[in-house]
């Protein structure tokens, strides 16, 4: 007991000590000084949080103190009681004190004194409208505290409620009255001039001529029509949906005085420019992509946009061309048709086919091992070899697409969209590079749900491939390596049609779509497709994916952003072949830095996939750090899932801001798929990543 009283003695004693270090100063020798705490005491009890005083001052915690801030800041304090109803509350004290370090500590002594109430509700005016019917609209009620806040809303609410049924220029206004210092109490009177009641005018379009923009585009937009009642929230609307239309620079609908009942409209608009160019210059492992875009936003005057975007450069290329029409039927939904052409390369692994003859035989015909195993064991553990080996290779798929979108937004977070679309694509080997050929008897048996002949199956009419196909020994596959021939661009070219309809729906809650630094954003994505591999049966295909992200400021300049995305795709009849663009797989700049684009993946297709990234950014001013980890993994059955077993990328960013960030990352990867010894240099897995934006 006696060492708990030493204790708080010796506390008390170095509490004293630092008063004493303080000397109390005026507000002019404190000026320039650094803030080092602002403390409130209350007298009686505590009617408004210290955090809310804090955050009405000028002068704060951190701070240069500045003398003329501060003495606004105490009368800001004063009237802020006075808004809650306390009229009698005063600033008892104030005392500024200099610390050791020049540091100034602020006490404010506060008296709130007795809570004001209204005494009584008065309207006067407002004819032709009943009292109880004005009254309704306000939220006061006598005996309620006396909060100006709520005053000025029964205020505002009046107001509304006369420019709804066409009173455009009505008044409103309050006052106390009858002060009543014994009971603390007052009269609260609005004062109601409903004015001229008003229905809507013609509408004139300002310097129509010189406009591109027809007349009959912009009265789609407008929410009323002339002889309606006059409301000023359809005017509120109008304007917003003219705006929206992304056609004007500004937007203004004027309400000239007129000595009638009838208000005109005058719509002043600034167009937008036309036509815009933009190109966009990437660079990434691979190699760089060049991409431009021109577009027409306003085509013939209807609102309607035509774009035509190109890029060039692997991993993908291609040109698109869009038409756009805006606010389709009045609904407020945007219908987009697009068709264009694109290649892409992706990383690919599929199983061996022991069924194709023509595998079969160039295969044991070009590899010793396999061709002394027929020899010698016969041709079932021939073709069984052949089924657990692997071939890997750089795909390019040539898709030719014409799609229709349906998108509509509301309350400015949410998006819905629905889209229909029909594909023919080409998937085939990359003949400037080669197959890595490899037995594994630890991966999975592939499918027996496909041809086992797969003699003619494109037909000589599908594609061009150069050379006769007669199989040839002088390849020799031992070394793991098969040249790109015509005969394996036949066998593992994959042709597909497909319909497909998808839908999505988003919900965006960010504060920057480019650099976010707080809100989440979710995307629901869902496909249904009808495809045909030419040569085998038709399939038909459900693929859907959910994307989750989250940014969580952590300090003024520090940010935690997270992003989970996965999903997978099935084949609705049993034994059916999922086809090759339905595959999934992660890899490189948009999912898992440090690896190879698409190098997640798994022979014969993925059906499942997940990736989850995370970001700590940290922000000065124009520049900024970045550590990031990335994982994905992409699995064939949903049995095999696990979050243990997966790839890893992490390493360093740096970002410059310029309106946008720029972003240069610098990325390693944890080994697991490059087929390298742990003995390898780490710094041999590097990958440098370069780019406009944030990752994710």
């Amino acid at each position: 007991m006696s060492a708990l009283v030493a204790v708080l003695c010796l506390a008390l004693a170095g509490t004293a000590a630092a008063q004493e270090e303080r000397r109390e100063v005026s507000a002019h020798e404190a000026d320039g000084h650094k803030v080092a705490q602002i403390r409130f005491v209350h007298r009686g009890a505590k009617r408004i949080k210290g955090e809310t005083l804090r955050s009405a001052m000028l002068t704060q915690e951190g701070k240069r103190f500045q003398r003329r801030f501060f003495k606004n800041d105490l009368s800001g304090l004063v009237n802020l009681y006075y808004g809650k109803g306390y009229r009698d509350a005063e600033i008892v004290r104030k005392l500024l004190r200099l610390d050791a370090k020049n540091r100034v500590h602020i006490h404010i002594e506060i008296n709130s004194g007795s809570l004001w109430t209204v005494r009584t509700l008065t309207l006067v005016g407002g004819a032709p409208f009943a009292a109880d019917t004005l009254r309704a609209q306000v939220g006061l009620r006598a005996g309620a505290p006396l909060d100006y806040g709520k005053v000025l809303e029964g205020e505002r609410q009046l107001q509304v409620f006369l420019n709804q049924r066409g009173y455009p220029h009505a008044t409103v206004r309050n006052e106390w009255v009858s002060d009543d210092r014994a009971d603390r109490s007052t009269e609260v009177v609005f004062h109601i001039n409903p004015g001229r009641k008003m229905y809507f005018g013609a509408v004139e379009v300002e310097n129509l001529d010189q406009l591109y923009t027809r007349k009959e585009l912009i009265e789609r937009y407008l929410r009323f029509e002339q002889g309606d009642l006059y409301n000023p929230e359809q005017l509120a609307k109008s304007r917003e949906q003219l705006a929206r239309t992304g056609l004007f620079r500004s937007v203004f609908l004027l309400t000239p005085d007129t000595g009638d009942s009838l208000q005109p409209i005058v719509v002043r608009l600034q167009e937008k420019k036309r036509i815009s160019l933009s190109s966009e210059v990437f660079f990434s492992n691979i190699e760089p992509r060049v991409k431009g875009v021109v577009q027409h936003n306003n085509w013939l005057g209807r609102g309607a946009r035509l774009s035509l975007d190109a890029s060039w450069g692997q991993p993908e290329q291609g040109v698109t061309a869009s038409f756009t029409e805006r606010n389709l039927l009045g609904m407020g939904a945007d219908l987009v048709l697009s068709a264009g052409v694109t290649d892409e390369w992706d990383e690919k692994t599929d199983f061996g086919k022991p069924n194709d003859q023509r595998q079969f035989d160039l295969l044991t015909a070009n590899d010793s091992a396999l061709g002394d195993l027929l020899f010698f064991a016969g041709e079932a553990a021939a073709r069984a070899y052949i089924s657990a080996s692997t071939f890997d290779y750089l795909a390019v798929e040539h898709l030719w697409k014409a799609e229709a979108t349906l998108t509509k937004g509301w309350r400015e977070m949410y998006r819905a969209q629905v889209s229909l679309s029909g594909e023919d694509s080409r998937i085939r080997p990359d003949p400037s590079a080669h197959i890595a050929y490899r037995d594994d008897e630890d991966e999975e048996e592939p499918d027996r749900d496909e041809p086992t002949d797969a003699d003619d199956l494109f037909g000589d009419s599908d594609f061009d491939f150069s050379g006769k196909g007669n199989f040839s020994a002088q390849d020799d596959y031992s070394d793991g390596k098969i040249p790109v021939t015509a005969d394996w661009l036949q066998i593992l070219t994959e042709r597909t049609r497909s319909v497909e309809l998808k839908t999505e729906f988003l919900r965006d809650s960010r504060n920057d779509p480019f650099a976010p630094t707080r809100g989440a954003l979710l995307q629901l994505t869902g496909r249904y497709a009808s495809s045909f591999i030419l040569g085998q049966r038709q399939t038909y295909v459900i693929d859907g994916d959910a994307a989750f992200m989250y940014y969580q400021p952590l300090s003024r300049r520090l940010v935690l952003a997270l992003a989970l995305q996965g999903g997978g795709a099935a084949s609705l009849r049993e034994g059916r072949r999922l086809p090759q663009k339905y595959w999934w797989a992660y890899g490189g700049e948009g999912s898992l830095r440090g690896v190879e684009r698409d190098a997640i993946h798994v022979p014969g297709g993925g059906r499942l996939g997940l990736n989850m990234r995370g970001e700590l950014r940290y922000q000065r001013n124009n520049f900024g750090l970045v550590g990031f980890w990335d994982r994905a993994q992409v699995w064939r059955k949903p049995s095999q899932a696990t979050l243990w077993r997966m790839a890893d990328g992490y390493g360093v960013g740096l970002r410059y801001a310029l309106g946008f960030p720029l972003r240069l990352d610098l990325a390693f990867n944890d080994g697991s798929l490059d087929n390298q010894s742990d003995e390898q240099s780490w710094w041999r897995r590097r990958h440098f990543y370069f780019s406009i934006g944030q990752a994710f």
